[in-house]
């Protein structure tokens, strides 16, 4: 697909998971935090914590805790796998918002642009991220799809529709930036506005490419700096 460049780009929506951070940084956090609620012992507990990092590295099948049970069979008396997917799901991320985000986001709003996020996943899991990564007081609107149900989630447009009615924005007005080719996209591209994948080593999709220009982003780039530098051209 061809760039949009008209009218001006007015508003900025991000994505979450793998677009402002690296969802491997929130998993790895996740267990260590699985670790530690397995024994009172804090050095035990970042030894479990390890391991399930570790193995889910190796076999990431979906199974790690049950694994962890079979290895260690005597944790069954302390824990099962629903207490460790609670405990996964409800700890607070120890996440960083890294500087250059910071930043831009920083300048983008002092130049008066709308800043929102669109993000799916377990609304309390997501609420922490967004929490830990201080992105709250950075955006001008945040809209986690679980609150009105998974029906909502990507590719619904429920939660674009939202940010065009508290922004006022609409069409190639407004910017879409994620990674994710299976649902990120279809929505904006569906509303007329400009979309954008950030496509970094380690995201856990990126090896992913679309099924057809449905699901493409209209623009595809490779670097935080890359992205920074056409956001700029198109305001």
């Amino acid at each position: 697909m061809s760039e949009r460049v008209s009218p001006r780009l007015q508003g900025i929506i991000l994505d979450l998971d793998d677009t402002l951070y690296l969802e491997h940084e929130y998993v790895q956090s996740g267990f260590l935090a699985v670790g530690r609620s397995l024994s009172d012992d804090p050095d035990e507990g970042q030894r479990y914590g390890e391991w399930l990092v570790k193995r889910a590295a190796q076999e990431n099948d979906g199974q790690t805790f049950n694994h962890l049970l079979t290895a260690f069979p005597h944790l069954g008396e302390r824990s099962d796998v629903l207490k460790m997917v609670r405990v996964y799901r409800e700890h607070q991320p120890d996440l960083r918002l890294a500087d250059e985000w910071r930043e831009a986001l920083e300048h983008w709003r002092h130049r008066g642009i709308f800043l929102g996020l669109i993000s799916d996943g377990e609304l309390v899991g997501q609420q922490r991220k967004v929490d830990a990564l201080g992105l709250e007081s950075l955006l001008d609107h945040i809209v986690f799809t679980d609150a009105y149900g998974k029906d909502h989630w990507k590719p619904s447009p429920t939660a674009f529709q939202e940010m065009e009615r508290v922004s006022g924005l609409h069409g190639p007005a407004l910017l879409y930036v994620g990674d994710n080719v299976l649902k990120d996209f279809v929505a904006p591209n569906s509303l007329g506005w400009r979309t954008v994948r950030l496509r970094l080593p380690l995201q856990v999709r990126d090896r992913l490419e679309p099924a057809d220009e449905t699901f493409a982003a209209q623009v595809e780039v490779n670097s935080f700096r890359v992205l920074r530098d056409l956001l700029e051209s198109w305001l």
